[in-house]
């Protein structure tokens, strides 16, 4: 599936003028489902990075040495079934295996022909880079900030490990206070801070699924990815059937 993504995408990408640059936004994650921010993130990142000026009314804050970009493609990779099922044990909730979750990523950026999938995180690189020779892909890795402040991914962060972090309520300016007490250049476009977003969760989505509140699944899930559960996933309010 991943080779195929790759080959896919790559061919999309023919036409630019040799020593492009193109950007190589990565996602690794349970997603147990997707939801609607996760897809968001990968449609603010392409933006952030494309933008070719750092004035323009309404553009995101842009790191001043940051590489201008002529493409950007994204991947997505899954946890494996062992680790989702046992966060999700933790929470007395039931899982879906990686097929199932894949599927929904599938459903979830149907509209967005430059994303596509990957068995591990980065392993696209080598089929971009062998089939398009002539472009030059620099690789993101694309985390959320409490993820990243838990681990400290910041100090992981040089020129040939970059990381682009989304702000989260409660983690954004831990994130950005932490990276500058420990030296980290923010305008280096090494570790670029993307804006915070609205916080939409996979448990949140599972939690309105369970309670049938299905006005709130929308605010969390795409249509395709609800209509989905509501067939066929584990997440559905139990139904009483009399005394």
């Amino acid at each position: 599936m991943s080779a195929r993504d790759a080959h896919v995408i790559s061919d999309s990408l023919a036409e630019l003028p040799m020593g492009s640059n193109c950007a190589v936004v990565t996602l690794l994650g349970s997603l147990c489902p997707i939801t609607i921010c996760h897809v968001q993130t990968f449609e603010i990142a392409r933006q952030l990075l494309l933008q070719k000026s750092e004035s323009s009314e309404g553009a995101m804050l842009r790191p001043s040495a940051l590489e201008r970009f002529d493409a950007v493609v994204g991947f997505i990779s899954l946890n494996g079934d062992r680790h989702v099922g046992a966060k999700l044990a933790q929470k007395k909730q039931q899982s879906l295996d990686i097929d199932q979750r894949r599927h929904l990523v599938r459903l979830a950026t149907a509209d967005l022909p430059w994303v596509g999938e990957e068995d591990r995180e980065g392993s696209c690189l080598k089929t971009l880079r062998s089939r398009m020779p002539h472009l030059n892909f620099i690789h993101f890795c694309m985390n959320g900030a409490d993820d990243v402040r838990k681990y400290r991914k910041w100090l992981w962060a040089d020129v040939d490990h970059r990381f682009l972090t989304f702000g989260r309520p409660g983690d954004t300016g831990a994130v950005m206070n932490a990276a500058l007490r420990d030296g980290v250049d923010l305008d280096a476009g090494h570790f670029v801070m993307g804006p915070e977003l609205t916080d939409v969760s996979s448990t949140d989505a599972r939690i309105a699924l369970a309670r049938g509140n299905f006005a709130q699944a929308q605010q969390h899930l795409h249509p395709s990815v609800i209509e989905w559960l509501l067939t066929h996933g584990p997440w559905l309010p139990k139904i009483v059937i009399g005394p």
